[in-house]
């Protein structure tokens, strides 16, 4: 039957099924309305420079979901967990720090498979239904998004606080062309007067809700292999994340107890978690093995090498 002559209720809370069958921790529906509250503050973010090393987003794309794909009416957006309770970068004695969402598979491997999935499933049900999945990789603002959708308040750190269930998740979106009504917001956010985020930012990037990518340890050794100013390279020394960094996140009162990832798809060991800094990979061949279906394919081997060298100081 097709999908405008069905009870939109039931509609939601079959994807709402199907998503938490899928692994989603959190799932919530938004409006995929302009974020006009977001305006003021996503254009000063440009215009202060700090989207000057992420040349990928723009704002005007940012600001509506719908210049993404205009026949959006509905997201679904759903909180995926990845973090494990004994995966602990630096753990190994000698070794270097990775982010914990570097130790299992390409994360857009594993989501968009199973939200396109759950499209077909759903088109299959309701002839009709159109949609587009988004992990990642589209110019959309997920966080605000989510918060939109009911799972949690963008914290101090920038990132989603999905309540007692922390912020070790990805974000996953799928874009209906039906209208279904939306889940109420979560309006207001819980970080309070603590700065434990703030304090533990290796570099100084983050002030409170707004983080700046050009003192972000992230940015040099995941999205550019642009030279790193000597307060980052200081740092980067310091603190040992060779890539990614989850020191504000570590720091986050809200991920005491979090909910934990799947442990068949995350936490597995790897050389680049385990082996003594010395003993990692200089090689192409021996990173492309070793980073082979991961999300650190996309960091090319010169790039690692460097972010070596700066660790390591030679």
């Amino acid at each position: 039957m097709p999908v405008e002559h069905l009870d939109p209720l039931a509609i939601k809370s079959w994807l709402r099924s199907e998503a938490s069958e899928a692994g989603f921790a959190r799932i919530g529906f938004a409006a995929c309305d302009p974020f006009h509250a977001e305006e003021d503050r996503v254009q000063a973010w440009f215009q202060g420079g700090r989207g000057t090393l992420l040349p990928y987003l723009d704002p005007s794309t940012l600001l509506d979901p719908r210049a993404i794909w205009p026949q959006a009416r509905t997201a679904l957006v759903g909180f995926f967990p990845y973090a494990r309770p004994e995966v602990i970068p630096g753990a190994t004695p000698g070794s270097l720090k990775l982010s914990r969402y570097l130790w299992g598979p390409d994360y857009h491997m594993i989501l968009k498979p199973r939200l396109t999935r759950l499209l077909e499933a759903a088109q299959a049900r309701w002839p009709g239904l159109q949609g587009r999945v988004c992990v990642d990789t589209a110019p959309l603002l997920e966080r605000q998004l989510a918060a939109r959708a009911g799972l949690g308040w963008q914290g101090k750190h920038t990132l989603l606080i999905a309540g007692k269930d922390g912020s070790w998740g990805f974000l996953g979106v799928l874009l209906l062309s039906t209208e279904l009504p939306p889940d109420a917001p979560f309006l207001a956010e819980h970080c309070g007067t603590c700065t434990a985020c703030l304090d533990a930012c290796p570099a100084g990037a983050l002030e409170p809700f707004l983080l700046d990518p050009a003192l972000c340890l992230t940015t040099y050794t995941i999205e550019t292999e642009a030279e790193p100013p000597p307060k980052v390279a200081a740092a980067l020394a310091a603190s040992r994340w060779a890539a990614g960094c989850d020191a504000c996140q570590e720091a986050c009162p809200w991920n005491r107890a979090p909910v934990w990832g799947d442990p068949l798809l995350w936490g597995g060991p790897s050389p680049l978690h385990t082996r003594s800094a010395v003993d990692l990979p200089r090689g192409a061949a021996q990173w492309r093995k070793l980073t082979r279906r991961t999300a650190l394919r996309r960091v090319r081997d010169r790039h690692w090498r460097a972010t070596l060298a700066r660790i390591l100081g030679s």
